[in-house]
Order: C-alpha cells, then sequence, then structure tokens
C-alpha cells in the first residue's frame, strides 16, 4: 500500500514538476572500451574482402632484355693493337772521321715501334672481356627476372595476411581467439611486406646499374624501358564493389 502510494505521488509531481526527496538521478555506467590491438596498416580491410589479385604483369623476355643491354653498352674501342717500342744507340766517333760532318751524325738514338697486323694477344684479350661482360649481364638478368617474380609474390601473400590479420583482430575482439593469433599474423605481414621492399631494392640496384654502363644517348630510353618492366600492376577490381 505504501509503495503504491510513493509510487503514485511520484508520479503526480512529475506532472507538477515538483521534486520529491526519494527521486534519484539516473546514474550511467562508464564507458570502459578494452585495449584492441591495431594492424599493422592502421585500417584493416574486411576479412571477407581480402586484397584482390594484382593484375597479370607484362611477361618478361630474359633473352630481349639480354640483348638490348649489350647494345645499349658502349661501342669497344677500334685501336687496340701492340705496340713494342725498340730504343737504339750508336756512335759513329771511331768508325769514321768525324771531321766536316755535321754533329747530329755522330751519336744517334733510334726508337722503332713494332705494331704486327695480326695480334693474337689482343684478340684472346678481347674475347676474354667480351666473355666477362655477357656473362655478367647473364646474371644480372636473371636475377633480376627472378626479382619481379618475388616482389609480386610476396605482395599477394602480403595482401591475404592483411585479410587473414583482420579476421583474427575481430575474433580477439569478440572473445573467439587469443590475441597471439592476431599477433602471428601481423608478424607475417610485416614480413611479407619487408619481403616487397628488399625486391623492389633489387630490382632498382640492377636497371640502375645497366643504365649506367649504358652509352648516354640511350640512357634514357633505356631507363624508361627497364621501368615499365619493373612496374607493379595494380590490383583487379573487387567484383563485390561493382
Amino acid at each position: 500500500m505504501w509503495i503504491s502510494l510513493c509510487a503514485f505521488s511520484a508520479a503526480y509531481a512529475n506532472d507538477w514538476g515538483i521534486s520529491v526527496p526519494w527521486e534519484e538521478a539516473e546514474v550511467l555506467p562508464p564507458e570502459i572500451k578494452p585495449y584492441e590491438l591495431p594492424t599493422l596498416k592502421g585500417q584493416a580491410p574486411h576479412y571477407n574482402v581480402p586484397t584482390p589479385a594484382l593484375t597479370p604483369a607484362p611477361r618478361v623476355d630474359p633473352d630481349a632484355i639480354f640483348n638490348t643491354v649489350l647494345k645499349c653498352y658502349p661501342e669497344k674501342s677500334k685501336f687496340k693493337l701492340d705496340l713494342n717500342l725498340v730504343a737504339g744507340m750508336k756512335s759513329n766517333i771511331d768508325e769514321y772521321d768525324p771531321e766536316g760532318w755535321p754533329e747530329i751524325t755522330e751519336h744517334y738514338i733510334g726508337i722503332v715501334g713494332k705494331m704486327p697486323l695480326y695480334s693474337t694477344t689482343e684478340q684472346s684479350r678481347e674475347r676474354q672481356w667480351e666473355y666477362q661482360r655477357r656473362t655478367a649481364t647473364a646474371t644480372s638478368v636473371a636475377s633480376f627476372t627472378q626479382s619481379l617474380a618475388d616482389r609480386n609474390y610476396a605482395y599477394r601473400l602480403m595482401g591475404l595476411y592483411l585479410s587473414l590479420e583482420a579476421r583474427a583482430q575481430l575474433r580477439v575482439k569478440k572473445g573467439g581467439a587469443n590475441v597471439s593469433e592476431q599477433v602471428a599474423l601481423l608478424e607475417k605481414v610485416a614480413s611479407s611486406h619487408r619481403d616487397v621492399l628488399a625486391h623492389e631494392a633489387k630490382i632498382v640496384e640492377h636497371r640502375l646499374a645497366w643504365v649506367a654502363m649504358c652509352e648516354a644517348t640511350y640512357t634514357d630510353q633505356m631507363n624508361r624501358y627497364l621501368q615499365k618492366l619493373a612496374y607493379l600492376p595494380r590490383p583487379t577490381s573487387d567484383p563485390q564493389s561493382r
């Protein structure tokens, strides 16, 4: 009876704008946000929409790169001959009477240069130099091609790890998994991103080395050609976003 009367009095007082002493203000609980481990990227994509696959890159032809780089090297010098100098001195004082002779004929020194028409030494040197240049170029082209494939693979792998990392973050937030699951995937994302940068640095190293050894008139063309080959293709558009 007393409770009903108090409730009726409170309702009646509220209707008239009268405060009663037994009213209490509504106390809201504090908003506490639990710690959430961020992703490596900051804003992770939705785990159901991973980073799309890369657009197929242009086919790299190692033979074409090899031949182009060799043609871009400066032309070999054609003035490379074996020249042997032979010096000699002779005096005519004891053999002839030098009286009345010009002074230049009493003593003379001769320097003779012997230049063979066919130099096996120079040809052997040229063959060795050409072999070393071609071998070094072939090794660099192979490493350049491998770095392109490794870079694209690491980039695609990083996209998949980003999706798994976002999924792990949601599982940890809902209490369905331990935070160690997200930490492990975060480390994989960081490792794959480091691999992308390392392979990209190797690509730049080979490209700049070829451009530096190229003839000055072809450096710009060669650099643009290699940049097009080393360009990271854009991801394909997401079908769900269309």
